[in-house]
């Protein structure tokens, strides 16, 4: 049972009262006046005041509310300690959560307890010596991983910005080209506010016309012809106001359309809903792992690169050493493909392939029983199951320093390029019901191999 912070007493009579205490065998919250005289009635009981945590507490009984017994027994299948009811095989409330469970007393699970807690504190302790470490391995790795997530995140509203000004531009000119079109075939608002203007001016020019006529003989020529001008103004004005609204009328059937029409509308909407992939890059799927740890000399190595990508074996020459990639080769993904560069070599003793999840560095022969492999050497094949290659023909050309690996999950089927030239499948029907990843393996010191995308 979670234990309730309740900050007030459990006694009817009390219940405005602030709780000091908490009795795990009563399950109730006390006040000062019921904790006082809850430690005269129960004195074997133990209370716990309010200023400690007390779902963190352990009290020794049960926390199942309807429990009030004492732990006694122990569920070995989920790891935690019970009561007598907790075992109960009756139908009542609370009662039988482990009736079915592998269960036995506190005292059988001692001596096991103890030897695990023994081997559990020497690993904290081996822990505690390199946690702080740890701990600012994993604060420096977050801001690296929160960097490229801010610089991924600035790229795409980089493009994204670029798209909506692009939009945006389009807009406009759009919106430029409809009111060049409209202004071309009907007359636009400013006719409108002109003609309101109109009856005025009709009946000024009127006004004026027929002074300027009765006043023909008897003004300066001059002042009466600049009359007759802006009397024809008026005139003409009203004559196109009169063209434009006739034109508009006519014109009125004439429709001005934005395509793309519903389809192609559809079209760019599916464009921008499908825009833009996030994908990991190969570089990341095919970082080489750390191989299990052998102190023995001629197994030492070393994993290095920006991107763990180079894979280096350090010890003395005398046996093989091998890793394989931290991601397994994707089901999904029809065909993988990846490049492996000899950077250093003395002899081109070199295993190019790919190996299953049981790979094992310690077995002398790994390359002959966890994987597929191409032989830098010979030009040759070693293999495991089902093939159980060694040294098989390959009919492949030696490799220089660079050799292309094709894995084909749906064909299962593994192949090398080597030079460009392509000779069709070294391997077929290459099981990978268990994961499967790129790997390599080297021989002589000091070789060390490239694995990029």
């Amino acid at each position: 049972m979670e234990l309730k912070e309740s900050k007030k007493c459990s006694l009817k009579e009390h219940l405005n009262n602030d709780a000091k205490s908490y009795c795990p065998i009563c399950k109730i919250y006390m006040c000062n006046k019921c904790d006082n005289a809850h430690s005269n009635l129960h004195p074997n009981h133990k209370q716990y005041n309010l200023d400690q945590d007390i779902k963190a507490l352990f009290t020794g009984y049960c926390k199942n509310e309807n429990h009030p017994n004492k732990l006694e027994y122990f569920c070995k299948t989920h790891n935690e300690l019970c009561c007598a009811a907790c075992l109960c095989k009756l139908n009542k409330k609370g009662d039988g959560e482990h009736h079915d469970c592998n269960v036995c007393t506190i005292e059988d699970i001692k001596k096991e307890k103890k030897n695990a807690l023994d081997k559990n504190i020497k690993k904290l302790e081996e822990i505690s010596a390199t946690f702080e470490e740890s701990i600012k391995e994993i604060k420096n790795l977050s801001e690296k991983i929160n960097k490229k997530k801010e610089d991924l995140q600035k790229n795409i509203q980089s493009i994204f910005t670029k798209i909506r000004n692009e939009l945006n531009a389009r807009e406009d000119k759009i919106f430029s080209e409809i009111e060049e079109q409209f202004n071309k075939l009907y007359f636009n608002d400013d006719i409108i506010k002109i003609s309101e203007k109109l009856p005025n001016r009709i009946n000024n020019s009127l006004e004026k016309g027929k002074e300027t006529n009765k006043d023909w003989n008897d003004k300066e020529l001059c002042s009466l012809i600049n009359n007759c001008i802006n009397i024809e103004k008026t005139l003409n004005d009203i004559n196109e106001i009169k063209w434009k609204i006739e034109k508009s009328n006519l014109n009125m059937d004439t429709k001005i359309l934005f395509k793309p029409e519903e389809e192609g509308i559809n079209n760019i909407i599916n464009t921008i809903k499908n825009f833009g992939e996030i994908n990991l890059e190969n570089y990341k799927k095919y970082a080489f792992k750390n191989c299990p740890i052998n102190t023995k000399d001629e197994m030492k190595f070393s994993i290095k690169g920006d991107k763990n990508n180079i894979f280096t074996k350090t010890g003395k020459q005398g046996r093989y050493i091998g890793t394989i990639c931290i991601n397994e080769l994707d089901k999904s993904i029809e065909e993988h493909v990846w490049k492996i560069k000899i950077l250093k070599t003395s002899d081109k003793y070199i295993m190019i392939g790919v190996a299953s999840i049981d790979f094992d560095i310690n077995l002398v022969d790994h390359y002959a029983k966890c994987g597929w492999y191409y032989w830098c050497y010979n030009s040759t094949l070693y293999s495991g199951p089902p093939f159980n290659y060694s040294n098989k023909v390959s009919g492949l050309s030696k490799i220089n320093s660079e050799i292309i690996v094709i894995m084909n999950m749906k064909k299962k089927a593994l192949k090398f390029k080597i030079n460009n030239e392509d000779k069709g499948d070294s391997y077929v029907d290459i099981p990978i019901d268990k994961p499967i990843f790129p790997a390599v393996s080297l021989y002589s010191s000091n070789d060390s191999i490239e694995i990029t995308e």
